[in-house]
């Protein structure tokens, strides 16, 4: 049976993409037929192995059928002037005063060609599973970046979210960072959960496979070892509430 694998929220967090891979590789061992993976968004942004992680996106589309596509945080270095001498347009955002400074750090990091293959990434994903038209975007399809579908909500909220790409038999979005599987009257929305950003304490990176004849999607959990993640913040001098939501989750 074929599956598409969809990961999202990888934000920069190397050990937990080599988990997430990692237990990809035991199911095709087990059987289960990956046909291609589709990464959507937060690639980079909050943790200490940006190039690391661009890198093993890269090694991972030499052998298999992958599309990526930007996110938020991955917009905020994208965004930025090719020409720039540095991260200075970072402190002039509205944001917490830790994620500027990853992201001025993710910005250092990934040098120009990093910076210049986020910029490449498309916005949006249109393509299909098996028969079937998919949609995908990091937020939601209004407000690609910014926007946010919350998990645990009446079917017509998620109806709303989809109305505007009816024409798609699914919608798959990374926003929430937990997973999601409802079924509305125009299609299924789907969030895989986050792979790298833990939105609560005791996370474990969280991917779906999505079956490509029914679309319905299995949950898939792998731990990955924090404390490697912990000294790599500490050695780049990065933000002590890194660490915190390390641990314990929560927005950046």
């Amino acid at each position: 049976m074929a599956y598409v694998a969809v990961l999202a929220n990888i934000a920069g967090n190397l050990p937990a993409l080599t988990a997430a891979l990692g237990r990809i590789e035991e199911l095709k061992e087990e059987g289960y037929e990956i046909e291609k993976y589709y990464i959507l968004g937060n690639i980079v942004g909050l943790f200490p192995y940006p190039k690391e992680v661009i890198e093993a996106l890269k090694n991972l589309a030499k052998s298999n059928r992958v599309k990526i596509i930007r996110g938020k945080y991955d917009q905020l270095i994208a965004m930025s002037d090719p020409h720039a001498k540095g991260p200075d347009y970072i402190d002039k955002l509205d944001l917490p005063s830790h994620l500027k400074a990853s992201l001025k750090y993710t910005w250092e990091k990934l040098g120009h060609e990093g910076r210049e293959y986020l910029r490449d990434l498309p916005v949006y994903l249109v393509d299909k599973i098996g028969k079937n038209e998919i949609f995908g975007v990091y937020g939601s399809p209004i407000n690609p970046f910014d926007g946010e579908v919350l998990p645990d909500q009446p079917t017509s909220y998620y109806e709303a979210i989809m109305r505007p790409v009816k024409e798609y038999e699914m919608l798959i979005v990374a926003s929430p960072r937990y997973p999601v599987e409802a079924m509305t009257m125009y299609g299924r929305v789907v969030c895989p959960g986050s792979v790298g950003f833990p939105p609560a304490r005791e996370h474990k990176a969280t991917f779906a496979l999505i079956d490509a004849e029914t679309l319905k999607a299995k949950f898939i959990e792998v731990d990955y070892d924090k404390r490697i993640i912990e000294e790599r913040i500490r050695s780049e001098g990065l933000p002590e509430e890194i660490i915190r939501i390390l641990y314990h989750g929560g927005k950046a």
